[in-house]
């Protein structure tokens, strides 16, 4: 009888643990645009233009990665350096890091919902991406988007941003 219930309590203790570990993992995946903000802005005819103007404003010259994050310690913003470090060493010495505080910006800050968000202009001051830079639990377990967004600034013909609206990872 006592080995029973010592395989009762092992199953429930096994039981128990799985659940809290799944609540806290659904608790730390975010929608990147959970109200369609960013989704929305981006269909207007001229939103890749104004972004530029607005990245402008702010000094930011053509061929700059720019990492949009956050003044407050926000977990989700440190995991953003290894993506960060590998889109410059595969973009090469044409492009330039930037960062960029989301509450410095009231326009960007208006179109984005969640950060760390990255935002890619290239050599000829094109807005090739914005959207973040990986998916899933933590941005480490899920979709690492650094080779889609190299493809997408090295392309030769421009044919309009990516804008990535449509993602859940861990965001603040």
């Amino acid at each position: 009888m006592q080995k029973k219930t010592s395989w009762l309590i092992l199953i429930l203790w096994a039981v128990g643990l799985l659940t809290a570990l799944l609540v806290y993992g659904q608790r730390q995946l975010t929608d990147f645009d959970p109200n369609g903000e960013l989704l929305h802005r981006s269909t207007a005819p001229n939103f890749d233009s104004s972004l530029v103007d607005v990245l402008k404003s702010q000094n930011i010259n053509p061929g700059s990665v720019i990492h949009v994050g956050t003044q407050s310690r926000c977990y989700c913003d440190t995991l953003t350096t290894p993506h960060q470090t590998q889109l410059l060493a595969k973009l090469g010495d044409d492009f330039h890091h930037v960062k960029l505080n989301v509450e410095d910006v009231p326009e960007i800050a208006a179109m984005l919902e969640a950060v760390p968000a990255l935002i890619v202009l290239d050599k000829q001051d094109q807005l090739r991406y914005l959207g973040p830079y990986a998916t899933g639990y933590g941005c480490f377990t899920g979709k690492n988007l650094v080779e889609q967004v190299v493809g997408y600034t090295t392309q030769s013909r421009y044919n309009g941003a990516v804008i990535n609206a449509d993602a859940s990872g861990c965001f603040c």
